[in-house]
């Protein structure tokens, strides 16, 4: 009897060490995204808190994700870099970033597809301090040539040296026969820093994304001088795009689907109610008062288009100043921006098909 006791326990030991060994190894994958309260889990991951993305933050606000039996978390920080490693690593299933983000991978043979854009158009501004502007004696309505023209021998503040926001402005100084060279950038992340530094004169002006120049006019440290979307190219270029893995695209289409449909209805919704955008979207921005973002919004309205719908053009103005100074970007290989390559509007049509 106590042999078959033995026999019995030592079973059941075996049996424990055997489910303990199963569920050791168990990792979540991005194609497995758990539910909660009957809802998936996806997380966006953005590379900061950007104005640009109001549409996104809309959909949440509305509860377009909901409606699509999603539950949208969001992954902030850490620049287009982090958005792709985390991306990459399976934290997060889809990204919103800069286009510049998706190009350094797809030329590292990384396999990412663009699924829906947030902006058609560049939302950089650049603002001028006060100093400057009387220093150099310069009109509010000079054109646009003439504006370009003074930011030779300025020093600029950036978030990051050698970052979109100091390639597109170089680039707008090139397409205006001007020398890029002929700027100073500095390293002032965000559009505090950037006004502190403009009231203390360490620079002479900051770009950054909506609300910058706003924010700069109402602290009276200077005021908007360049809106990057008065150049034509930077008026229709793909902007703050949504993308993911090819192979999680494919395995999850349904519910990429529903993801563009969510954030597509974001858009027409801030194209169409800026002033109650704004009032949604204020705990995403903390400290910056609601008349400010009202305003950013109305005037961001043009970049706002359709569904988030791409084209060829789109990509072309986007990729061509990364390329011409790839020694920045780090971007050197020339992406192939047909349609249903890299970027794609199958799943908007697919959402918002009659």
């Amino acid at each position: 009897m106590r042999k078959k006791n033995v026999v019995f326990v030592a079973f059941l030991v075996l049996m424990l060490a055997l489910t303990g060994c199963s569920g050791a190894g168990t990792k979540k994958t991005a194609s497995s995204d758990s539910k909660k309260d009957g809802l998936t889990k996806i997380t966006f991951s953005e590379p900061a808190r950007i104005l640009s993305m109001a549409p996104f933050y809309v959909a949440i606000a509305k509860g377009y994700f909901k409606e699509e039996g999603i539950e949208a978390n969001i992954a902030s920080g850490g620049g287009g870099a982090q958005v792709v490693a985390t991306l990459l690593s399976g934290d997060a299933q889809f990204g919103l970033s800069a286009p510049a983000s998706m190009f350094k991978p797809l030329e590292a043979g990384k396999d990412f597809v663009a699924v829906q854009s947030l902006n058609s158009a560049l939302t950089y501004e650049i603002a001028l301090s006060n100093q400057y502007l009387k220093e150099k004696k310069l009109s509010p309505n000079a054109s646009l040539d003439e504006r370009v023209a003074a930011l030779e021998g300025a020093t600029i503040g950036t978030d990051n040296v050698g970052d979109s926001g100091e390639i597109y402005m170089r680039y707008l100084m090139k397409l205006h026969g001007k020398d890029p060279l002929a700027l100073k950038t500095v390293k002032l992340t965000g559009r505090g820093p950037k006004i502190s530094a403009m009231k203390q004169g360490i620079v002479d002006g900051g770009t950054n994304s909506a609300p910058f120049s706003l924010e700069v006019e109402d602290k009276k440290v200077g005021s908007q001088w360049i809106k990057a979307s008065e150049e034509p190219a930077y008026g229709h270029m793909a902007w703050e795009v949504v993308f993911a893995n090819k192979e999680y695209l494919e395995k999850n289409h349904d519910l990429a689907v529903k993801v563009v449909r969510a954030i597509g209805k974001g858009i027409q919704f801030t194209r169409e109610n800026p002033q109650e955008s704004a009032k949604l979207i204020v705990p995403y921005f903390e400290g910056t008062d609601v008349s400010i973002l009202e305003k950013s919004l109305i005037g961001m309205k043009a970049t706002f288009q359709g569904y988030g719908e791409m084209n060829q053009e789109l990509w072309d103005n986007a990729q061509e100043p990364l390329l011409e100074f790839s020694k920045m970007s780090q971007i050197t290989k020339k992406q192939d921006t047909k349609p249903d390559g890299i970027w794609t509007n199958s799943y908007i049509e697919k959402a918002f098909s009659k």
